[in-house]
């Protein structure tokens, strides 16, 4: 266990898996979008339940993520929970 941090894409996480938010590879118009529903550095994500579209709990809120959404927020894990 040496908590190396792991980035990934929140598409690339399973059921149950909790990352934070890292960053955001989107356009200006959807970062901004993303960033209003909390998708900000450094929150934490629960992936709920997978798939297209996904649901994720993100706060006090579950959000459902299309595909292009989900390639667009950068999350970050450590190899302790690792998100596949």
């Amino acid at each position: 266990m040496n908590g190396t941090a792991i980035e990934e894409c929140l598409s690339d996480m399973r059921k149950g898996d909790a990352a934070v938010v890292d960053s955001l590879a989107a356009s200006q118009a959807l970062a901004k979008r993303l960033a209003d529903m909390g998708f900000v550095r450094g929150a934490i994500v629960e992936m709920i339940r997978p798939g297209r579209p996904c649901l994720v709990r993100i706060g006090a809120t579950c959000v459902g993520l299309g595909a292009e959404h989900q390639r667009s927020i950068i999350i970050r894990t450590s190899q302790d929970q690792p998100c596949r």
